[in-house]
């Protein structure tokens, strides 16, 4: 009897490309391998609209999450399994 491995694919962790994000997401691979040597991790950086438009003004774009929107939806469609973002740029609410 032979036994078969089933190849997991990628766990794919989605982040913005700035410096300090792509540093947090590597912290969360690197620990993720250390628990889960067998498996492997992308990292996917993406140009959030908060970091393509660096001219208008953050009042001027009327929405919120410029930072996360494009990181979410590709959370929601399955393109990515994970988001590792700073909590400074998510929106919260005080009480």
């Amino acid at each position: 009897m032979t036994a078969t491995s089933t190849a997991q694919p990628p766990l794919r962790i989605g982040t913005r490309r700035s410096n300090l994000a792509m540093v947090q997401a590597e912290g969360i691979r690197d620990s993720l391998q250390r628990i889960a040597p067998g498996r492997t991790f992308e990292i996917e950086a993406l140009k959030t609209l908060g970091d393509k438009d660096k001219s208008t003004a953050l009042y001027s774009f009327g929405a919120k999450n410029l930072w996360t929107t494009e990181l979410e939806e590709k959370l929601t469609s399955g393109e990515i399994d994970v988001v590792v973002h700073c909590l400074k740029g998510i929106s919260t609410i005080l009480s």
